[in-house]
């Protein structure tokens, strides 16, 4: 039973926050290893080459990442995913979180391939587990996120259902002129796998969750404040 008090939105809305953030160190580790972008990464990289030799001007590949995002938005309201106080959080704190770890040298950058290659890999790790931890309190996914929780709540194993995802958007990076390298390679093939494993872990069945919209939130909120 969830607590609908100003505490437990407190209490979920903090599990929300530290977990994004915490996914983002994970993925600092996988950029400071410089053996790879994400997927999502060469897309948006190939995207922003073809949209500059196509309009003469430069397109900055951070400008495609946040088009991306509100495109991926649409297309998760499209198939009745519920956009969720975590989704927001998502979208305003996680790349903020991960210029933070880099900009103020809170992330290590191994010399040798060896060491880089097992940083990369912590980092993935690290990433699936605060995938999990910012998921648990029920208040959304990220809008990339919650493309896999959609195929996922179709009977598509959650591995497979973010690999082929993964593997789609990096094959059309690849193609439109991304750059990639073992890091893409493993992002692609191996992530679904470890969120699936800390699902696993911590028995959390992401296809039943009943996840708050925002619209659910506010009304709850509302609903306390004229209780107060």
């Amino acid at each position: 039973m969830r607590d609908i008090s100003f505490k437990g939105y407190a209490k979920r809305i903090f599990i929300v926050t530290f977990g994004l953030v915490f996914a983002a160190y994970g993925v600092g580790l996988t950029v400071t290893a410089e053996l790879g972008v994400s997927p999502w990464d060469v897309f948006s990289q190939g995207v922003a080459l073809q949209l500059s030799k196509l309009t003469g001007r430069q397109i900055m590949m951070g400008t495609i990442t946040q088009i991306t995002a509100a495109l991926v938005i649409l297309v998760d309201i499209a198939l009745k995913e519920k956009i969720g106080v975590a989704t927001i959080i998502d979208t305003c704190i996680f790349g903020g979180a991960l210029n933070f770890f880099l900009k103020h040298n809170l992330l290590p950058y191994p010399e040798t391939f060896a060491v880089r290659f097992i940083f990369m890999l912590i980092g993935y790790i690290i990433w699936g587990l605060g995938i999990y931890i910012y998921m648990k309190p029920a208040l959304g996914a990220g809008p990339k996120d919650a493309l896999f929780v959609i195929f996922a709540k179709r009977k598509i194993p959650v591995a497979v259902a973010k690999n082929s995802i993964e593997a789609v958007v990096f094959v059309i990076g690849w193609v439109l002129g991304g750059t990639i390298g073992i890091g893409t390679v493993v992002a692609v093939f191996a992530m679904g796998y470890i969120i699936e494993f800390w699902f696993r872990v911590f028995s959390f069945d992401v296809t039943t969750v009943k996840n708050e919209s925002v619209f659910d939130t506010a009304k709850n909120i509302k609903k306390l404040l004229m209780k107060a």
